[in-house]
């Protein structure tokens, strides 16, 4: 199946992207998306994703601009402003036979400046820089040039923004493109590809996160509060499916089933959307539990998002956990987070819990809390707050394995607070 690439920017760099997409790569299929101003990126957001499999910026700003703005789900990349369309430039200032002794140069840093310097052979006096950063505006990047070029500080300027470049040539200011080049364009591209197939093995499955809210009745006022309150999470939780492109259904009170493609909902901006609904929750005293289950059919990832749910919802804040095959990972995005099993087949780790008392996948996920944390000696709330448990199940916990042996009482920590001193325990699996 042909790969359609959305190629973004303004119309001149936009251009060399088409020529070059056409000679290079002619069994891919794209469509132009020119915003000249790049604060006017975000407007074609949601429909180049919707139209097409990876995202082609033509320049850090243009990308920046967008990922500022809106929400990037598709494979995106940008082609790099540095020493090819930089030695483009000065070639073209070259060519005009005019002077390179007092210039002022956008986007590229300094480093790339003095080595294209050096390697350009040609004596220049002061050079002017301004990187990209996305603390300035385009709007900052023309002043800047401006007010070198009327100040008399700088004979011309270099530039890689489209509307700053086209605003000075308007002004009657000497000012020169950076463009990006042909060869460029085709090492982007082929980068984008194969980050496209690449997701494309990944995105294969189907995945059903199912949320769960849970409300702290000791914070609700009354049920009106707690109506509106869960009425402005749905709200939000619309933009966060609509982002991931996925489809949502209510299955119960409270509760909502969001259907999507393994791809989409693992990516790191599934996660950082998702992070930012359970901080409101919390801070709005709302428990958000929820599953993520990834499967070949639906029943099997529904099967799996209910296991990882009944993970969350161990846990006295919520979170999100992730079950594929007999893999999980959770909370997603938190400092404790952690992978471990949910059915075991090494015979050690299933004796281990036999004599324990405790079941094989808490073995393992307690397996998991030593390697992450290099430690192997808890008390009962370093525990508890590991797995995400009470303080009072964790000492159950912890006096099981020292019953069946496979712990060891090594000290007590010593407490400024009221209260007999904490057990020390060291574990041994």
């Amino acid at each position: 199946m042909r790969k359609r690439l959305a190629l973004i920017g303004p119309s001149d760099s936009v251009e060399i992207m088409q020529e070059s997409v056409k000679r290079f790569f002619p069994d891919a299929a794209f469509k132009a998306y020119v915003r000249e101003r790049t604060e006017d990126v975000h407007e074609v957001l949601e429909q180049s994703q919707s139209e097409c499999d990876g995202l082609l910026f033509s320049g850090i700003g243009v990308q920046e601009a967008a990922r500022s703005k809106g929400v990037l789900t598709k494979p995106y990349t940008q082609i790099e402003r540095g020493a090819y369309s930089l030695i483009r430039a000065f070639s073209e200032i070259h060519r005009r036979g005019l002077s390179f002794d007092r210039i002022s140069v956008d986007v590229v840093n300094q480093q790339v400046i003095s080595e294209v310097i050096r390697e350009f052979g040609i004596p220049f006096g002061q050079v002017y820089s301004m990187p990209f950063t996305t603390e300035h505006t385009e709007q900052e990047f023309l002043e800047w040039h401006r007010e070198l070029l009327e100040s008399g500080k700088v004979d011309l300027a270099i530039s890689g923004f489209g509307s700053v470049y086209q605003q000075l040539v308007e002004l009657g200011h000497p000012v020169f493109r950076m463009l990006p080049s042909s060869l460029q364009v085709r090492d982007t591209v082929e980068h984008l590809l194969g980050t496209i197939a690449a997701r494309g093995l990944r995105s294969a499955g189907i995945a059903i996160q199912i949320i769960r809210l849970c409300r702290n009745e000791e914070h609700s006022i009354n049920q009106y509060d707690r109506m509106k309150d869960e009425g402005r999470f749905f709200l939000e939780l619309l933009d966060y499916v609509r982002a991931i492109q996925g489809s949502i259904f209510t299955i119960g009170k409270r509760e909502y089933a969001i259907f999507s493609t393994r791809g989409v909902i693992e990516s790191p901006v599934h996660l950082g959307l998702f992070s930012t609904l359970l901080n409101w929750g919390r801070k709005n005293n709302i428990k958000v539990c929820s599953g993520i289950g990834i499967g070949s059919t639906a029943f099997e990832a529904e099967k799996s998002a209910q296991m990882a749910l009944s993970h969350s919802r161990e846990r006295p804040h919520g979170g999100v956990f992730l079950v594929h095959d007999d893999q999980i990972r959770g909370p997603l995005g938190e400092e404790e987070e952690l992978r471990y099993r949910t059915r075991i087949g090494d015979n050690t780790l299933l004796r281990i819990a036999r004599e324990i008392g405790i079941t094989p996948s808490y073995v393992d996920r307690i397996r998991a809390i030593m390697d992450k944390t290099g430690k192997n000696t808890f008390d009962s709330g370093d525990l508890a707050a590991c797995l995400g448990i009470g303080e009072r199940s964790a000492r159950r916990v912890l006096k099981k394995f020292l019953d069946s042996g496979h712990a060891t009482l090594v000290g007590k920590e010593n407490s400024y607070n009221v209260g007999r001193p904490k057990n020390l325990v060291q574990i041994n699996i």
